[in-house]
């Protein structure tokens, strides 16, 4: 095969699995809605350095990602796919970051299109890079920075010099995403690699351009931040990182230590199973030492670093996968190459797997999911997606068959990271909305309810639902009421404690009949208690769905 017909292959993959499903799946709340109402609030008043959600200052993160995000709703729009588009880009950057560090580890061209497919179908990657979050972003800057320091290292005169002031900048970039990380995963990263290497004097020499060239990127943001959010830098430095980092809160559960090493085989499928035949052909990889070192140390370093915090959530592993991704690729190909011993059990298991998850899919949606134990995972069309699922599996296995027919290791690699693409693309049209509380998904409930909410004069909501609220209805100007949530963020700033009101305020300001009434969202229990409390009158509109409660007074 063609180094162009690689290029092009590889693309087409990932365009199927991370980009054109981008539209399928629902938001899924606090995040999404979060993100992008965030962003839309920077494209409605024009002023890209105000932090603001529902009207609410924020000051959780910096505003580069934002940023990406409110150009692509811009170009199209206020809509999932828009707010999830700069993920996938990144994650496309990523991905290519992984490429370009298996050629310049390797010396061979083809590696990259290999590295780039095993990045792209790795399943942490590719199912965060298609949620609005900021880490994908992060993720793709950490890559870049990382790749330009390994291109320095290898480098001299000028062309170093070039590679750390790009390393720099990408770093300056990955704070300006997510903070103080974009500078630490990157500096543990370097120092374990040149220790490693023994490298004793590049640990002096190499760190004053990149920090010359992050600091140019990032001081002039910072300053115009300061000036237009006084309070952001204290707070962001302070709460967002030294004190989550030594107490979690109610965002970053408390976990142990080896919680984020177990999450690395999971988020690596779908290609775990073959670690063992990695670690094979990376051992007969003495030609590639270098640059193996630096997958390893880029692994090891900061999640050493990242299992210290009190806080962890599944996310801080994924700047991880792309390192892993280039020692998959090399292992793989090294162990393909020398003809390393695969049983044929081993070649055969996996096909037959899928076979019978197939059969097992095809029975469940002719006699339903009674019989295994399962309640309904679909609201709709459960067959279907059974269905779907079987197909997907059986697509794998065929071209399993047709990736051992290959005659040379790249064929053999492109087609088994080729395989599980039907499965993949799956992904956003299987999500099990039946097992999702609508809390996290209400947007049926509140389109229904579009025009009375937006239309009220005073809008109320809890934390829970307040994100979607001002979503469907484009409204930053709600009230948030019983617990605060995200929604107060210890700034104590009266504009902000103004809009966080009690249930006994909410039935105060029913019975003053504000003009253009009053539309409360809640839970059915506060719903009731507002309703009978005496002295307000009958509600215009009273509709329960679920957990949801919809109150509207005119």
């Amino acid at each position: 095969m063609s180094y162009r017909r690689q290029v092009i292959w590889a693309g087409i993959v990932f365009l199927t699995v991370s980009v054109l499903v981008l539209g399928v799946r629902p938001m899924i709340q606090p995040d999404e809605p979060r993100n992008g109402i965030i962003a839309a609030e920077m494209v409605e008043s024009g002023n890209w350095l105000s932090l603001r959600m529902a009207g609410f200052h924020y000051y959780e993160k910096p505003p580069l990602g934002y940023w990406m995000i409110a150009a692509s709703i811009q170009v199209f729009g206020e809509n999932g796919f828009a707010i999830r588009l700069p993920s996938a880009i990144a994650t496309g950057i990523a991905a290519l970051a992984a490429g370009i560090l298996a050629v310049r580890v390797s010396g061979r061209r083809e590696m990259g299109p290999l590295a780039f497919l095993v990045q792209a179908t790795t399943i942490g990657p590719l199912v965060l890079g298609t949620v609005a979050n900021l880490d994908a972003m992060f993720s793709a800057w950490i890559a870049l920075c990382l790749v330009a320091f390994y291109a320095a290292c290898t480098a001299k005169g000028r062309n170093r010099i070039g590679w750390l002031a790009v390393a720099g900048a990408t770093s300056g970039l990955a704070f300006l995403t997510k903070g103080l990380l974009g500078l630490a995963i990157p500096g543990i990263t370097a120092i374990a690699y040149l220790s490693w290497e023994r490298r004793w004097l590049d640990l002096v020499r190499m760190p004053w351009i990149p920090l010359v060239t992050s600091l140019a990127i990032v001081a002039p943001v910072a300053v115009a931040l300061h000036r237009s959010e006084p309070g952001f830098w204290e707070y962001f430095l302070v709460v967002e990182h030294f004190r989550r980092f030594a107490s979690p809160d109610a965002n970053q559960h408390g976990e142990p230590w080896w919680y984020l090493i177990a999450l690395l085989p999971v988020g690596a499928l779908m290609w775990t199973l073959t670690w063992p035949r990695v670690w094979g052909g990376l051992r007969r990889a003495g030609d590639w030492k270098s640059g193996i070192r630096l997958a390893v140390a880029w692994i090891v370093a900061p999640l050493a670093v990242l299992s210290m915090s009190a806080g962890k959530l599944p996310t801080y592993v994924l700047p991880l996968f792309v390192p892993i991704a280039v020692l998959v690729t090399l292992g793989l190909m090294r162990a393909h190459e020398q003809k390393l011993a695969l049983s044929t059990w081993s070649r055969l298991s996996g096909r037959w797997i899928l076979r019978a998850l197939a059969i097992v899919a095809f029975a469940t949606a002719m006699t339903g999911t009674a019989w295994i134990g399962l309640a309904t995972i679909w609201g709709a069309n459960p067959a279907l997606h059974l269905i779907a699922i079987g197909c997907a599996m059986l697509i794998w296995a065929q071209i399993d068959v047709w990736s051992w027919r290959a005659t040379d290791a790249k064929s053999w690699l492109m087609r088994t990271a080729t395989a599980p693409v039907a499965v993949l693309a799956l992904i956003p049209y299987m999500y099990p909305d039946a097992f999702v509380r609508r809390t996290q998904m209400p947007w049926s409930v509140l389109e229904a309810y579009e025009r009375a909410l937006s239309e009220s004069g005073i809008l109320v909501s809890t934390s829970q639902l307040g994100h979607c609220v001002c979503w469907v209805t484009g409204r930053r100007d709600i009230l948030i009421v019983g617990r605060a949530g995200e929604f107060d963020n210890e700034l104590n700033l009266s504009q902000d404690s103004a809009r966080l009101v009690t249930l006994e305020e909410v039935a105060i300001r029913i019975r003053a009949a504000p003009s253009g009434g009053i539309a409360v969202v809640t839970s059915p229990e506060d719903a009731k208690k507002l309703v009978e409390t005496p002295g307000i009158a009958s509600p215009a509109t009273q509709e329960i769905h679920g957990d949801i409660a919809i109150v509207v007074w005119k």
